[in-house]
C-alpha cells in the first residue's frame, strides 16, 4: 500500500478498491466467450439456401442475408468478434464441424437425437406447419373449411399425407373432401393461391414468411399446427463453450434484439421462447 493510498478517507479508499474490483470483473466477462473465436474471426457454416433463414437475395451477391445471418453476427458481437460464413452443400456442413473449416454450423438445422450423439447443439427456434390463403379470405380460417376446394402442395412433402388425413376426417363427417393439387415447387404452389386457383396450401412457417416478405399484403397465415421442430445451432463437443453460446443467445433473448430479428423477418413472435436445453 502506498503512502498516499494510507493518507486516503476510509470511504474514499473503500471507492477507489470498489472501482478495482468492477474493472477487474468488467475484464473477466469480456474474456468469456469460446476458444474458438480467439482468433476475433467467428466462422460459420452454412448452405445459404434456406430463406429467410440465410440466402442471398439477389443472384451474384457476396453476402448473405437472413434472420438466421443477423443472428450469428449478433453473437459474434456479443463476443467481440466477426462472423466469417463458410458455405457448402447441407449435408456437408457437419463433417466441415469435425474438420474445424468452422466453430458453428448453423443453417436452419434440425436439433436431433442422433446428432447430438456426435455433437453438442443449443436449440433456439422452434417452426411450425401453418396453412396459408389468401390475405382477402376470411372465410377460411381451419383446414376443414378447405372442403370442396382446391389445395396446392408441394410434390414430395410430408404435406400430402397431411392432405390425405383431413380428407379422411371430412369424408368421415360426411363432407366433400379436398381437391389436392400438385406442384413441384414451393413458388409454383403460392402462385396458386396468388392467381385464385387454390384456397390454400400447407407449409413451413419459415417459408410462409419468406414468401409474405415477397408479395407484401397478399398472403396471411391462417392456420397453425400443432407439431413443431427446433432448429438450433450445433458446435464441437465442449461443456464450456456449449454453455457460453446458450448465454449468447439468451442475451438476446433478454435484450429484445431476439424479437427485433423475427419481427424484421415477418417470423412468428414466439418462435425463439423455447428451452435451450437438450434434456
Amino acid at each position: 500500500m502506498t503512502t498516499a493510498t494510507l493518507g486516503m478517507k476510509p470511504s474514499l479508499l473503500a471507492g477507489t478498491v470498489l472501482a478495482v474490483l468492477i474493472g477487474a470483473s468488467d475484464g473477466l466477462a469480456a474474456e468469456q466467450k469460446p476458444d474458438f473465436v480467439s482468433g476475433g474471426v467467428l466462422k460459420v457454416c452454412t448452405s445459404g439456401e434456406f430463406p429467410p433463414m440465410e440466402y442471398y437475395q439477389n443472384p451474384g451477391d457476396k453476402d448473405l442475408v437472413g434472420f438466421e445471418v443477423d443472428v450469428m453476427n449478433a453473437i459474434a458481437k456479443h463476443w467481440g468478434v466477426t462472423a466469417e460464413y463458410v458455405v457448402g452443400d447441407f449435408k456437408g456442413l457437419l463433417p466441415s464441424l469435425d474438420s474445424k473449416r468452422c466453430d458453428l454450423v448453423a443453417s436452419g438445422i434440425l436439433i436431433t437425437p442422433a446428432r447430438l450423439e456426435k455433437y453438442d447443439g443449443i436449440p433456439y427456434f422452434s417452426s411450425r406447419i401453418v396453412m396459408v390463403t389468401a390475405a382477402s379470405d376470411a372465410e377460411t380460417k381451419v383446414p376443414a373449411d378447405v372442403s370442396g376446394k382446391v389445395m396446392a402442395i408441394e410434390a414430395g412433402t410430408s404435406y400430402e399425407k397431411m392432405v390425405a388425413d383431413l380428407n379422411t376426417e371430412l369424408e368421415a363427417a360426411g363432407k366433400a373432401p379436398v381437391e389436392a393439387q400438385t406442384y413441384p415447387s414451393a413458388s409454383g404452389v403460392i402462385e396458386q393461391i396468388l392467381v385464385g386457383r387454390a384456397t390454400a396450401t400447407i407449409t413451413q412457417d419459415t417459408t410462409a414468411a419468406y414468401r409474405m416478405l415477397q408479395v407484401p399484403g397478399r398472403l396471411s397465415v391462417s392456420y397453425t399446427y400443432d407439431q413443431s421442430e427446433n432448429y438450433g445451432i450445433y458446435l464441437r463437443k465442449s461443456d464450456g463453450d456449449r454453455q457460453l453460446l446458450k448465454e449468447a443467445i439468451e442475451a438476446l433473448q433478454a435484450s429484445g434484439e431476439m424479437k427485433a430479428l423475427l419481427q424484421k423477418w415477418s417470423l412468428p413472435e414466439t418462435a425463439t421462447d423455447i428451452s435451450h436445453d437438450v434434456n
